[in-house]
């Protein structure tokens, strides 16, 4: 918005200073028509973003999917750990797969290796995530 701003103020003062220092004659109105058309630009730009623009380029996403999902999985599997780490007290590695669908990202399954035999952090570990509404759940002792 400040950069709008901007920009509407520079041209506005640009075209009084055009207008004040050309002189009379045929140049002079070409010229200040030309500003007057800069003006009103300047000014109803904010207004072409209600109207949709197509993509030149074959429908091609504008974003990676593929890139966002693998940092929004790694950050989620970072965070699960910290959270099952403060919350059972044991080591673990966890790995979360995120999928982009119908514009939305959403968990499609949870690995999580313990470092633990103990079959009770396990389970309670397979029942925190349950709560959390996690899918395709899978939680296992790491083998030593």
């Amino acid at each position: 918005m400040k950069t709008y701003l901007l920009t509407a103020v520079g041209v506005i003062f640009l075209s009084v200073i055009v207008s004040l220092v050309i002189p009379e004659g045929k140049l002079n109105k070409s010229i200040t028509f030309v500003m007057r058309m800069a003006c009103i630009l300047v000014l109803i730009q904010p207004l072409m973003g209600i109207f949709k623009i197509k993509s030149s380029s074959g429908g091609k996403a504008f974003y990676d999917y593929e890139y966002i999902c693998s940092v929004y999985a790694e950050n989620q599997s970072d965070q699960l750990e910290k959270k099952l780490s403060d919350e059972f007290s044991i080591e673990c590695a966890c790995s979360i797969e995120i999928v982009h669908d119908n514009g939305t990202f959403r968990a499609e399954s949870v690995i999580v290796e313990v470092n633990s035999q103990n079959n009770e952090i396990i389970d309670g570990i397979y029942a925190y995530l349950e709560q959390c509404k996690y899918i395709n759940i899978t939680v296992y002792a790491k083998s030593h």
